[in-house]
């Protein structure tokens, strides 16, 4: 008996294993029948149909997809697709939208992006003045009518974008912003993008060919301090956000911005941009290049002139950042900017610093360092090349320097103008640039120039107002050779060993120390003079007329040896 049932539950378990693997196999067939029968183009035509009748069901107005193709279960591609907006415009166009999406992660509510391309899209943006865009009735077509609560947290990840040929254009009422946009190519790979713990790693960002043009109208006149918002408000706000960033290579850039409500009007464009990241950390507001390259850029900046004066309210204080900025290795070539200020006066002569038009500027340096909290720079420029329109002509220059508020350190210095050559070391220091105004005799000089000359034109060039003293006004054309060393504060100077020489035929060979300069008609002189040639010509040419009592006829060319030491009177 107890035999027979085990037979009888035998044959049942096997039929039941059999319908099961029936069952089983039914539906892994049926899925791989569906996988099949979307890669059939019939039927890929017939859900292409299906979907452009939903939209248009949705939405109300007129949509196109010439084709779908599914490659199940990742690939997505959409074929000359068309929007249409609600007054008749194109919302959006193209020829090519493929997505490679991890379809399964979706029931674990994450969505995965592989990959996302884009080729030749356009697109038409607009917002009114009511500030309704012209896309928000999809946005409020596909709008859930029932708000559902979840506490699972949809993940978002992206990790490839692909996009060539793209046009956008832009068009704000509000704002009165009319933005235009194209890119013929981007490439970018996120190996981390995580925005739950906002930690984000780029290791490559390619853009070639990006044309953008903004104009923006007349806007209200008046700056208010409600809506002032900086980059460093944004990171203490999300102190947690960290961005990696590896290779940046763009490559023919060009953008012009004009605005109608301040007549500022600016244009750039430029050949190479490459930047090597070597460490970027943001809370700690650090940010380390190994790699800087810029070529081949031409730009211009014009503020137009007011026709009537802004009402500007005051901003608050802002809280200064504490940015640091490192750059290995630094090559800039070929770089023209133009800058002019309309509402200032040109000058005449010198560098004039509200209208410069830069040409041929080149830079290659290393070890760059910047602080913004202090603003001190520093580095080793190798190679400095630059032409500016007032005759200003640096054709060589190499130093190790140091910038700070306080003062200025050139070391291993060669400079080199068409006449004018500094070598060797170069430091000056100061309070500060206020109280320098108010004292320049607290300014701390430390010179060692050997073989240098200086022309004085070159000096007029930045410091134009010393056209008004006969000196160097009669001597304009002059170069002077200069050895010698010079330390101390400006109000008690100290020169071990000083030779001069090619103001005229004037020459000099002294050392000793000076106190209460910059007023020389009452300063205090301690003077060792080993040898002083001048000529009559000279002193006349460097005195103001009228100074030298008529009476009084100087020697053809003098020679003067020995001590002084007192005021001048």
């Amino acid at each position: 008996m107890l035999f027979k049932i085990k037979v009888v539950v035998h044959k049942y378990f096997k039929k039941s294993l059999k319908i099961l693997s029936w069952i089983i196999g039914s539906i892994i067939g049926l899925f791989l029948l569906i996988v099949l029968a979307i890669q059939i183009p019939v039927v890929q035509n017939s859900i292409k149909n299906k979907a452009v009748s939903y939209l248009e069901g949705k939405i109300h107005t007129p949509v196109r997809i010439g084709k779908i193709e599914i490659g199940f279960p990742k690939k997505f591609i959409l074929n000359d697709v068309y929007f249409q907006s609600q007054t008749g415009d194109t919302l959006l166009s193209g020829e090519k939208i493929a997505v490679n999406l991890s379809l399964f992660k979706l029931f674990d509510d994450e969505i995965e992006i592989n990959s996302i391309s884009l080729k030749n899209i356009s697109t038409n943006i607009k917002r009114d003045k009511d500030s309704i865009f012209n896309f928000d009735y999809i946005i409020d077509a596909f709008a859930s009518k029932t708000t559902k609560s979840s506490d699972k947290e949809m993940k978002f990840s992206i990790h490839n974008v692909s996009l060539a040929n793209i046009r956008v254009h832009f068009d704000d009422a509000i704002t009165k912003n009319n933005l235009n946009v194209s890119l013929e190519n981007f490439e970018t790979r996120m190996k981390v993008f995580d925005l739950k713990k906002m930690d984000f790693e780029i290791p490559k960002i390619k853009l070639h060919g990006l044309s953008v043009k903004l104009k923006q109208g007349e806007l209200l006149r008046e700056i208010t301090t409600n809506t002032v918002v900086t980059a460093d408000s944004i990171i203490k706000k999300r102190p947690d956000l960290n961005i990696k960033l590896g290779k940046i290579d763009l490559s023919k850039i060009s953008v012009s911005y004009d605005n109608a409500g301040t007549k500022l009007n600016s244009g750039l464009s430029l050949d190479k941009l490459f930047i090597d990241f070597a460490a970027t950390n943001l809370s700690k507001q650090q940010i380390a290049i190994n790699k800087f390259e810029l070529s081949g850029v031409k730009g211009g900046l014009t503020l137009g002139k007011y026709d009537r004066k802004l009402d500007i309210k005051t901003l608050p204080k802002q809280v200064t950042p504490q940015w640091k900025l490192s750059i290995a290795d630094t090559k800039i070539k070929n770089i023209d900017f133009r800058f002019d200020d309309e509402n200032a006066r040109k000058l005449s002569k010198g560098v004039d610093y509200n209208h410069l038009n830069i040409k041929q500027l080149n830079l290659e340096a290393k070890n760059l360092n910047y602080a913004t909290h202090t603003n001190a720079l520093s580095g080793e420029i190798q190679s400095f090349t630059i032409k500016e329109q007032s005759g200003l002509n640096v054709e060589k220059l190499h130093t190790d320097f140091t910038y700070t508020n306080r003062g200025v350190e050139l070391k291993k210095l060669y400079l080199k103008t068409s006449k004018t050559i500094l070598q060797n070391e170069v430091s000056v220091y100061y309070p500060s640039i206020e109280t320098l105004k108010v004292n320049p005799g607290l300014l701390v000089i430390n010179a060692n120039l050997q073989k240098s000359r200086v022309a004085i034109k070159d000096i007029l060039l930045f410091a134009p107002d010393l056209y008004q003293i006969t000196i160097f006004k009669n001597n304009a054309n002059a170069v002077a050779n200069i050895n010698g060393r010079i330390v101390g504060r400006l109000n008690d100077i100290t020169f071990p060993k000083l030779n001069v020489s090619g103001i005229g035929s004037t020459s000099i060979s002294a050392s000793g120390r000076i106190i209460g300069l910059p007023n020389a008609e009452t300063a205090w002189y301690n003077l060792d003079i080993q040898n002083l040639q001048v000529s009559a010509r000279d002193i006349e040419r460097s005195v103001d007329k009228g100074t030298l009592p008529t009476n009084i006829q100087l020697p053809q060319n003098m020679v003067i040896k020995g001590t002084f030491k007192g005021k001048p009177n």
